[in-house]
């Protein structure tokens, strides 16, 4: 991945989301009645309502307070820092990657100076709705605003695995890892081993691009226990076993002149097929990111087209293919805030099931069929949350 297309890919919004505890903390009810007149006061900028009837304010107000609801489910699970991916486990625990929020420590970067620190972690919620830090102070790094750290966490049996993103490229200290898969104890929360994607790309170089630069993504099992790790800046799909190591599954070109994939997202379906999502590459086209599915051989049998900045993708146990769509526009500022969705994806095309999102982007399933996305990935601290959007 180029310099312009990782840095675009994380850029910072500056995004809030309302919830039900704190609506009417950004509503000011400063209602007042003179001679037929109203006027409402809103904390962010004055609405003036002038010579409305009362029953038609009281109407109003009410059906603005309606739709903020409604836009704003009440969070699962809160104070989250760029929470990333999300995936159940088997007990119905929810598990969390957050990237963190960098820190106070000057490093360097793949393109150049950044502050980093141990703020990224991987969160849990239990059924219960008790939320807590299972693994703490993961590497963060913050380029320029730009926040890289843990990405993904996918729960096995006695297991976490988890993708920490790009970060430092010198001066890690021991237990600290970057551009790699590691696998956790689930239990007491140790490394049992590190899979070391940094190092691949730099002695592979898959996707022949002009940096060697790798920044895992996502992992998906299959039904023999091979791993699926998507790398969003080496622009492929790698598998590992522990007889075979890592070995090139899939790859899309990023050589000069070329629009790179980002790969970053998977999802396997029952017959083997390899579902993989693009955010698309700089300069963010409209509708240009899609899903391709591939087969078991790495071939490609199918492309869904047309979205916009996919960073997630869900099978859900009905066989309906769901996308996490980041937001739907990319301009001067960054992303469009409050623009991200969730769709339903189909021969046909898109079907919305929740909009107006504030940088969304990790879906997972439970078990009574409810669709969980995590928000506010790319925001300020102790912004992110998760949200139920809807069931299968």
């Amino acid at each position: 991945m180029n310099e312009t297309n990782c840095q675009a890919f994380e850029r910072r919004g500056t995004y809030q989301v309302l919830t039900h505890k704190l609506l009417f903390s950004h509503i000011i009810a400063n209602i007042r009645f003179l001679k037929g007149s109203a006027i409402l006061s809103y904390a962010k900028g004055k609405i003036v309502t002038r010579r409305i009837g009362f029953c038609v304010l009281i109407t109003l107000l009410l059906f603005s307070v309606m739709s903020l609801v409604a836009a704003q489910d009440e969070p699962v699970a809160s104070n989250l820092n760029n929470p990333r991916h999300i995936a159940f486990d088997t007990d119905g625990t929810l598990y969390i990657a957050e990237a963190g929020q960098g820190g106070d420590s000057a490093g360097k970067g793949p393109y150049g100076a950044v502050k980093y620190g141990e703020t990224g972690q991987i969160s849990a919620l239990t059924t219960d709705g008790e939320q807590a830090v299972i693994i703490p102070n993961l590497i963060s790094m913050d380029a320029a605003g730009e926040i890289e750290g843990v990405t993904s966490v996918l729960p096995t049996a006695d297991s976490l695995w988890a993708t920490l993103g790009m970060g430092l490229t010198e001066g890690l200290k021991a237990g600290q890892h970057v551009s790699a898969v590691v696998q956790y104890d689930k239990t007491s929360g140790d490394i049992k081993q590190v899979i070391d994607l940094g190092a691949f790309e730099t002695q592979n170089n898959p996707d022949k691009g002009s940096e060697l630069v790798s920044n895992p993504a996502a992992l998906a099992f299959d039904k023999e226990g091979k791993l699926y790790i998507a790398d969003a800046s080496g622009n492929d799909i790698l598998t590992w076993t522990e007889k075979d190591g890592l070995q090139v599954f899939a790859v899309w070109s990023a050589e000069q002149g070329t629009t790179q994939s980002v790969p970053t997202s998977l999802a396997i379906s029952p017959d083997g097929d390899i579902y993989v999502g693009f955010l698309g590459g700089f300069p963010y086209d409209a509708n240009s990111a899609r899903i391709e599915v591939l087969g078991a051989d790495g071939k490609l049998k199918k492309t869904y087209s047309k979205l916009n900045f996919v960073t997630d993708i869900l099978l859900a146990t009905d066989g309906t293919l769901y996308a996490v769509q980041l937001s739907d526009a990319y301009g001067d500022l960054g992303f469009n805030p409050d623009a991200g969705s969730v769709v339903k994806v189909t021969d046909s095309g898109t079907e919305v099931v929740a909009d107006k999102l504030s940088s969304p982007y990790g879906i997972a399933q439970s078990k009574d069929g409810q669709l969980f996305v995590s928000t506010n990935a790319l925001g300020a601290t102790d912004s992110g949350s998760v949200i139920i959007v809807g069931g299968a």
